[in-house]
């Protein structure tokens, strides 16, 4: 968790400088108050739950998921179940941030993902 809030920092940091209709002075304070309080978060949550390498944290839980399919191609079976969807809509956001796409690269969650993506389909959020 340590881990994707720190891909949700860069997420918020580009996306509150780069899209939207927010003010000079709403970008800047988003990005710089944001970024400290993420940073707090973060640090409570990794301590919280000893977590003392994020990114191995990830991979392990990402595994962990990926072992419970036992060979299924979703928990639900031939299609998602609410487990499924809430797994991959923690996922989704960070899939095209660097530490999606290392975890994708360095797990077996890649196929898993990719079935998902099909199953759910685009995204609706509204873009800018």
């Amino acid at each position: 968790m340590a881990y994707i809030l720190s891909s949700y920092l860069d997420f918020i940091v580009n996306f509150s400088c780069n899209a939207g209709n927010f003010s000079f002075t709403e970008r800047i304070t988003v990005k710089y108050a944001g970024a400290a309080a993420m940073y707090f978060v973060s640090k409570n949550l990794k301590k919280k739950y000893n977590i003392t390498d994020e990114r191995a944290s990830l991979y392990e839980a990402v595994e962990t998921w990926v072992d419970a399919l036992n060979g299924r191609e979703f928990l639900g079976g031939s299609k998602p179940n609410l487990a499924d969807l809430a797994v991959f809509g923690v996922l989704r956001p960070i899939r095209n941030l660097r530490s999606g796409r290392d975890m994708v690269e360095q797990t077996r969650i890649g196929d898993w993902y990719k079935r998902m993506e099909n199953a759910v389909g685009e995204s609706s959020r509204m873009k800018a």
